[in-house]
């Protein structure tokens, strides 16, 4: 499991829901069931569970392989330019695998299973994996285990049938081999049953029997701790810290562990001994991404107060070793819009917007990537060239992904500046449409239905606002912004009434509305001149 946390746009659960949320403009076929069998031939050293363990896991491998057959044909994962043992790996985070018959006789284990899983559904999951980098290496990394694992059976059995002495040391080996194989099997089923379907509970238990199975497993313990009560993640974080670290990775989980424990200093400790252990460039990228990435949690922010923990060249250190990363991995789009991010808070758009033209060459299916370059653009004030990004990013969302409505509102935005107010309108009209409790929606629609003219439709509005959140703090907002409308559209008591309600929930509006020209027409009035002063 590397690089654990990612820069993102949205949080782990938020990703989850969007697993299941998540539309697609076509849809491939309906469900499919693949159905396989595997028969393992026992040697002596084999036991039914070590024969059983063996014979699920290649007979899961024959399932997936003739799914991810079936999905690369599909238009849809086509367009994901997704190689074949990406397809398989983002499967294994997905779907299970459902045992039908086994029998064993003591010299050979024969198992049936079968795949059953919604096409569509498995399509639009994987289009969710593939864009959130922590889910996507951490499935990698389980897949790379586990067949690291059969390898390593596979040598000892081979071992042990040559008789070449030491067969006692070789047998527990390939034990403990086992027991880890079928460890790492739960920790995929905890995967799967935590991201398609939510089912936490199951997930917890598939972790815990992966901590059963092999108790010094810190991958296992990382991931309960992640969907646990606060306590119950405490006693696995503790657990965590008591095992030795002996990979780059395990180094990363006690970084995220100590961030977890509010123990910067540690953390950074094992964040560098990640560093330095790390095997090939491709780890020690992901071991510098992910320091770089806690770095950036201490970055200075003035408008929040109290936290004490910032670092000032927070900013800085992060860049560093995001430029590291990128440097001796610079096939990874996540890190460069990552670096992006960060060169965006530094000013640098000019930057910013070559790591995600980058960031898109290597990965032009990326909504997030166009959805970043498009703030970009606004942040330059290029907001035709930001409109275009945006709007590319929620033809490849979909308007109904809960992302979009994040892009529906920067485009919104740039709309109104160009002074396109209907399209802005149109923006806010669909995300109002989509969230019909949302009354934030409402109240921008509102806002630009005044400042277009259109009064009746901002009365309205604002009355839908009221209706739906009688106690929300944009009521405030919401009474002082009508009365504005039903002051220009000369209803002076209507008006007096709203404004009146406003002043009572917040007194600053006795301030905004002595010199606020929508009022231009009620201060010749005595009751206004009291209600907000000279």
């Amino acid at each position: 499991m590397q690089n654990i946390f990612r820069f993102q746009r949205l949080s782990f659960i938020v990703l989850l829901l969007l697993i299941v949320a998540y539309p697609i403009n076509q849809a491939v076929a309906g469900t499919k069931t693949f159905i396989k069998e595997y028969t393992f031939q026992a040697g002596d050293e084999d036991s039914k569970n070590s024969s059983r363990v063996i014979a699920l896991r290649e007979v899961k491998r024959l399932l997936l392989e003739e799914l991810g057959t079936y999905l690369e044909s599909t238009t849809e994962v086509r367009n994901f330019q997704l190689s074949k043992d990406q397809i398989l790996t983002l499967s294994a985070g997905i779907v299970q695998t459902e045992l039908i018959e086994e029998k064993w006789d003591g010299k050979t284990y024969w198992l049936k299973a079968k795949i059953s899983a919604d096409a569509d559904g498995v399509v639009r999951a994987i289009d969710v994996l593939r864009k959130n980098r922590e889910k996507t290496q951490e499935l990698e990394a389980m897949r790379r285990k586990s067949d690291e694992l059969l390898g390593e059976v596979e040598r000892l059995r081979r071992e042990m049938a040559a008789q070449n002495g030491g067969r006692e040391g070789r047998k527990a080996a390939y034990d403990a081999s086992i027991r880890q194989l079928a460890a790492a099997e739960w920790i995929e089923k905890g995967h799967a049953v935590s991201g398609p379907r939510d089912d936490f509970q199951a997930a917890f238990e598939a972790y815990s029997r992966a901590i059963e199975l092999n108790p010094a497993n810190m991958q296992a313990y990382y991931f309960r701790a992640r969907i646990s009560e606060k306590n119950r993640a405490l006693s696995d974080y503790y657990k965590i810290l008591s095992l030795a670290a002996k990979t780059s990775e395990e180094h990363l989980i006690r970084a995220w562990t100590y961030k977890e424990l509010e123990k910067r200093d540690a953390a950074l400790s094992e964040f560098g001994q990640a560093i330095e252990k790390a095997a090939g460039n491709r780890e020690k990228a992901a071991a510098y991404f992910d320091r770089g990435r806690y770095y950036f949690l201490f970055r200075p922010r003035p408008y929040v107060t109290g936290s004490g923990e910032d670092i000032p060249n927070a900013l800085e250190l992060s860049l560093g070793d995001f430029n590291q990363a990128i440097a001796l991995d610079p096939t990874d789009p996540s890190y460069f819009h990552n670096r992006a991010n960060i060169l965006l808070a530094l000013g640098r758009y000019d930057a910013a917007i070559s790591d995600l033209s980058a960031g898109l060459k290597i990965d032009p299916q990326s909504a997030g990537l166009y959805s970043a370059r498009g703030q970009a653009y606004q942040f330059m004030k290029k907001d035709e060239l930001a409109v275009a990004d945006l709007s590319r990013a929620i033809e490849l969302e979909g308007p109904d992904h809960l992302f979009a409505a994040h892009d529906f509102m920067l485009r919104a935005s740039s709309y109104e500046r160009m002074g396109k107010y209907d399209l802005a309108l149109a923006d806010w009209g669909i995300m109002a449409e989509k969230n019909p409790d949302n009354p934030y929606y409402l109240g921008e629609m509102s806002r630009l239905y005044v400042q277009t003219g259109k009064y009746d439709k901002a009365i309205q509005s604002y009355s839908r606002v009221l209706a739906l959140k009688p106690e929300s703090y944009l009521v405030r907002g919401a009474h002082y912004n009508r009365a504005r409308a039903y002051a220009l559209r000369g209803e002076a008591e209507n008006a007096m009434q709203d404004l009146k309600k406003a002043i009572q929930l917040d007194a600053g509006y006795r301030n905004d509305a002595r010199k606020d020209a929508a009022f231009a027409s009620l201060r010749h009035r005595p009751d206004f001149s009291a209600l907000v002063g000279k």
